[in-house]
């Protein structure tokens, strides 16, 4: 009989990056999984629910109260959807924009903890990640959206 250990894998290494993320993000008083939230409508703004939960995989259920949860902050604004009048699409607010700013060095710190506990290069799991995300998709019948990956990590820089 196969291995079938990858679910529950994957399901722990999710509770961790959440709580070295939380870690480093305690200051700025934001949980991790809303700062994924903040960050997909930067990386797609405008975007409608519909296309952030397609990239985040997170259903449209728990996807409408984390968006409110956004919106009571101040992070994000809904505006009106010219494409479909029954909808709307999310922006970030100033303060949405500086909270994302003043997340990157605890991201940074975090990223760098992480890494430098590998025994491969970082670019090795995001590859295989990926794959596994497209996996998962699949069986869902879904298209998977890969994440983008905005600068290299800090020691892909140093090795040039």
């Amino acid at each position: 009989m196969p291995d079938r250990h990858l679910f529950l894998q994957i399901a722990t290494a999710s509770q961790y990056v959440g709580q070295v993320i939380d870690r480093e993000l305690e200051m700025i008083g934001l949980p991790a999984y809303l700062l994924a939230l903040l960050t997909h409508v930067r990386d797609h703004a405008p975007v409608t629910p519909s296309k952030i939960s397609a990239a985040s995989g997170v259903p449209m259920t728990t996807l409408r109260d984390n968006i409110q949860r956004l919106v009571d902050r101040g992070l994000v604004r809904r505006v009106k959807n010219t494409e479909d009048g029954r909808s709307y699409r999310l922006v970030l607010t100033a303060a949405g924009k500086r909270t994302i700013q003043a997340a990157d060095p605890a991201l940074l710190r975090a990223y760098l903890a992480v890494e430098r506990r590998l025994e491969h290069p970082l670019e090795d799991y995001q590859r295989m990640l990926d794959e596994v995300i497209e996996a998962l998709a699949g069986a869902l019948n879904r298209p998977a959206r890969r994440a983008r990956r905005a600068t290299p990590s800090p020691r892909a820089s140093a090795r040039g």
